[in-house]
């Protein structure tokens, strides 16, 4: 189902054509942190980002849920969609499951999923996509995502992260503020649960962007900004 059209991304086709292109290609990478941002101020760093993400590659996307599981899903810490194919205004994109509880209920709310859509329709068509909604807090929960990152690991998969720099409610002049500290912490790469925890920094995807670094044994490089900082900060990463 499509829920945030004409919302965070153009619905008109050709005003998302404009959004999405041009894609050089680039050189590859493994890992991505990309915000959920409307396009307007972020599409510049989806662009980038695919470009290093050749087609046919098969992509795992880490997306924070901003909400607690409904009582049913309370076991659960990850959930995917149905195997299904989404027929966007750039063509259709392949949904992959692994096969987790059924993330349907949170689609809705969590927009940081199609903002994925139009750049795989337009640049990776052959590509299949594997959404994996999280609710993951704890120092455990970021070795559970480790462990699936080094399991899916095979040279030819793509990781992508949506997180943004700062958390929730921040005053106007504070964001830049948390956005430069969170992202001199992920450069650095140490304790970032712990800071997390400790609220010095506010990236929402903080436990996928430790164990990310843990499973592919690499370092975070600081690659962009957003260009509107006035609610949240928003910031570009990818890894080798």
């Amino acid at each position: 189902m499509i829920y945030h059209s004409s919302i965070f991304y153009p619905g008109n086709r050709d005003e998302l054509l404009a959004a999405v292109s041009p894609i050089a290609a680039g050189v590859p990478h493994r890992a991505f942190i990309l915000p959920h941002q409307a396009l307007q101020y972020s599409a510049h760093l989806y662009r980038e980002a695919f470009a290093s993400i050749p087609d046919g590659t098969r992509i795992v996307a880490f997306l924070p849920l901003h909400r607690e599981p409904l009582i049913r899903d309370s076991s659960s810490i990850l959930f995917s969609p149905s195997e299904r194919e989404e027929r966007t205004e750039l063509g259709i994109v392949r949904i992959g499951s692994l096969g987790y509880p059924s993330s349907a209920s949170y689609e809705e709310e969590e927009y940081s999923l199609e903002l994925l859509y139009p750049f795989i329709a337009y640049h990776n068509p052959a590509s299949t996509l594997y959404p994996v909604f999280m609710h993951a807090r704890t120092s455990q929960d970021a070795r559970l995502l480790a462990g699936i990152a080094e399991a899916l690991d095979d040279g030819r998969t793509a990781f992508i992260i949506s997180s943004n720099m700062t958390g929730r409610g921040l005053a106007e002049e504070k964001v830049k503020e948390e956005r430069d500290r969170t992202i001199k912490a992920i450069e650095r790469g140490d304790g970032l649960l712990d800071q997390w925890h400790k609220g010095r920094i506010g990236a929402c995807g903080t436990p996928a962007i430790e164990a990310l670094q843990r499973a592919l044994r690499s370092r975070w490089r600081f690659a962009g900004l957003g260009t509107e900082e006035r609610m949240a900060g928003h910031a570009y990463f990818y890894m080798d």
